[in-house]
């Protein structure tokens, strides 16, 4: 059950980024969507949080399993 809870959380995680990239194409030109030249550089980094996301799944599923060793599920 673990598994598939971790397997599924972790597609979800990838169509989430997978998504992103289609949708948000660098062929946009100057419409609403384009990134203009006035916006700074954020802090946004997405490797951060897809590592972010990574570690809470992980940990959820430490959690899983150590209720099931203790025969609570």
């Amino acid at each position: 059950m673990c598994r598939y809870i971790i397997l599924f959380l972790f597609i979800a995680a990838i169509a989430v980024f997978v998504e992103s990239q289609l949708t948000f194409s660098s062929g946009w030109g100057n419409g609403k969507r384009s990134i203009s030249s006035e916006q700074g550089s954020d802090d946004c980094n997405p490797e951060e949080a897809i590592f972010q996301i990574y570690k809470l799944i992980v940990a959820e599923g430490e959690k899983i399993r150590a209720c099931q060793r203790e025969g609570k599920m």
